[in-house]
């Protein structure tokens, strides 16, 4: 097998770009501000934004004590 391929579009480079990029508008940011951060900026994705609302229904999970 000696046959090169050119990759049109590469899935692993694409998720790095998009990580890099909202680490980099967050990084600065409380948790507090990353929640409105969310808040204003719905994915666009079905799945994301049925993941997103599934996850706001469920709240967040109460603190436990290390036992």
């Amino acid at each position: 097998m000696s046959s090169s391929t050119t990759k049109v579009f590469d899935a692993v480079q694409m998720m790095r770009d998009a990580r890099a990029v909202v680490s980099a508008r967050i990084t600065s940011m409380s948790v507090d501000e990353q929640n409105e951060w969310l808040r204003a900026n719905p994915p666009t994705d079905p799945t994301l934004l049925r993941l997103f609302t599934l996850a706001a229904q469920q709240g967040a999970a109460p603190d436990e004590p290390p036992r």
